[in-house]
Order: structure tokens, then C-alpha cells, then sequence
């Protein structure tokens, strides 16, 4: 079974094994609240400008719609309630859609052209940057995060600050200046 780990590390190894040697930065951004915060309207149009069949863009538009649930707790069972948020986060077809709704954010990112992946787990915007010169991968970021920061508005989410997470890999740490500021 392949798991989003086992994704990441294949594609730092891809990246570790090329002729040139690269060092490897990633920038993670979590969306806060993914979920409650797609917007229909946003993710219609999307599936529509993908070509996805009308009849698929119809079911979606009455998945998202009239959602109830009914809660659990300590042997007690509450009456149906009706769902504020736009998707159900424990179902697959939510986290299908989910990869639809931010599709552009990727394909922004990697018109940068330069040395990118960016990998999406749902609620999670993994940039990988590599080169062999770290201040290179610092503007790099740098732009990618502009790009982010411009997609979040349009997009009407919010990246989690305080779960952004930066990380280097490297094999051989003495080949690298890993003191430069970002």
C-alpha cells in the first residue's frame, strides 16, 4: 500500500539520485479547516473547466448539498442534524473533490519552471524545491509562497501559520552551507 510518506520519500530519492547532486527543501502548508472552507461555486467551475462529465459535476453539486448526521456518545445517539460544513472530511469523494478544488494551486506553482514538485495530500501543500545552492532554493520558496499567499485569497482558505513546517534532506550535510538565512 502506498501512503503519502512512502510518495515523499520516493520523490526525494528520484531527486537525490540524479547525476547533479541536490539538496532538498520542503515547505508544508496545512489549510485550516479544508473542509468547511471549499467553496461549491469554486469546485463546480473547476470540475467543469477539467471536462468533467455534467452528469459527475450534478452529483458532486447534490453531495455538497443537504448533508445531516447523527452523533455518538457514550451509548447515547443524538436526533439527525443538518451540516454546515461544504464536505464530509471522512469520505473518499470529499478528499477527490478536495484535490479538484485546489488543482490550481499546483499548476501555479509549477509554472515557476524551475526545480519544483509540489506534492498535495488534502489539506496539505508540500513544496519540494531542490538545487544545489541553497540561496537558489530560498528565492525559490520564496516565489512558491507568494503564489500560495495569492491562491489562498482567491480561493477564499486560510493556510495555518503556526503549522507551516520547513525541512531540509540532505546526504552529505558537510557539502552544503545550511547557515543561510531565509
Amino acid at each position: 500500500m502506498i501512503s503519502t510518506l512512502n510518495l515523499l520519500v520516493d520523490q526525494i530519492y528520484i531527486i537525490w539520485d540524479c547525476k547533479i547532486k541536490y539538496v532538498v527543501f520542503m515547505l508544508s502548508l496545512n489549510i485550516i479547516e479544508t473542509f468547511n472552507q471549499v467553496l461549491h461555486i469554486r469546485l463546480l467551475h473547476t470540475l467543469k473547466m477539467k471536462r468533467i462529465s455534467n452528469y459527475i459535476v450534478k452529483w458532486a453539486c447534490s453531495f455538497l448539498k443537504n448533508q445531516e448526521t447523527l452523533l455518538r456518545f457514550n451509548k447515547q445517539t443524538s436526533d439527525i442534524c443538518k451540516i454546515n460544513a461544504d464536505t464530509l472530511q471522512r469520505s473518499f469523494i470529499s478528499l477527490i473533490l478536495f484535490l479538484f478544488f485546489n488543482i490550481s494551486l499546483i499548476k501555479k506553482c509549477k509554472t515557476l519552471k524551475i526545480k519544483i514538485e509540489v506534492l498535495n495530500f488534502v489539506n496539505d501543500i508540500n513544496i519540494l524545491v531542490y538545487n544545489r545552492f541553497i540561496e537558489e532554493i530560498c528565492r525559490t520558496l520564496s516565489k512558491a509562497h507568494n503564489i500560495c499567499a495569492k491562491w489562498v485569497h482567491t480561493h477564499d482558505v486560510t493556510f495555518a501559520s503556526e503549522k507551516y513546517e520547513f525541512m531540509h534532506f540532505i546526504r552529505k550535510s558537510k557539502r552544503f552551507d545550511l547557515m543561510t538565512n531565509i
